[in-house]
């Protein structure tokens, strides 16, 4: 199973999984969950670290080896990343389905969420699930390619900055527009002035989003 750092209260009654950007760890997640714990003291946090090691202590969930920086991402170039990411999707499934069992936390009680190159894992994992989940949340994310067969609606919120310099800002409407030819139900956080980064707005948003995906179960 993924390696991971994770917040587990008591008996959780629901899961949120946080998926780091290429070069990062679990620790950079797990930060980004403790401004969320304590508004849901009945949710456990994961924050796994990617397969790959790369650089001292950072991981990837693909290879980013031919990256270079633009103001569009090509089609061509997207597929390749969407191909490459086929591999982690799986392992991913199989740590959300092990962490499921051992906490009995049904599929419809967890939300994942993931930045950057994370962010293009977790939305291709919620869509891979054979059961639907509360929510996917991509921030800054790497967007899909193309539209993904699927009859599940999911709540899908997106956060990115104008000025991001990593993964383009036309990258989240080319996100946008995919998912909603998938009929799924999007909302999004437009940061003006953000790079490539989660601001406080976009913690705000995060917060709302996982409000309306587990308030009602968590009672």
């Amino acid at each position: 199973m993924l390696s991971h750092i994770s917040a587990i209260p008591s008996h959780p009654q629901s899961a949120v999984f946080l998926l780091h950007g290429y070069g990062s760890n679990g620790y950079d997640m797990a930060s980004l969950a403790q401004y969320f714990q304590k508004d849901f003291p009945t949710t456990a946090f994961f924050a796994p670290n990617a397969p790959t090691p790369i650089f001292e202590d950072g991981f990837e969930w693909f290879s980013l080896n031919d990256y270079q920086p633009t103001q569009t991402i090509s089609l061509s170039y997207l597929t390749q990343l969407n191909n490459r990411a086929v591999h982690a999707v799986e392992q991913v499934k199989t740590y959300i389905e092990t962490i499921r069992k051992q906490y009995d936390i049904p599929y419809q009680r967890i939300v994942i969420g993931g930045f950057s190159q994370g962010g293009l894992i977790a939305l291709k994992t919620a869509f891979d699930l054979t059961e639907d989940i509360a929510g996917v949340i991509g921030m800054s994310a790497v967007p899909l390619n193309q539209p993904i067969p699927t009859k599940k609606q999911l709540p899908v919120l997106l956060t990115h900055g104008q000025a991001d310099d990593v993964v383009p800002f036309s990258g989240m409407e080319f996100n946008q527009a995919v998912l909603q030819q998938m009929n799924q139900s999007v909302s999004t956080c437009v940061q003006p002035f953000m790079g490539h980064g989660i601001d406080d707005t976009c913690i705000n948003a995060v917060r709302f989003f996982l409000t309306s995906c587990l308030a009602e179960k968590q009672k």
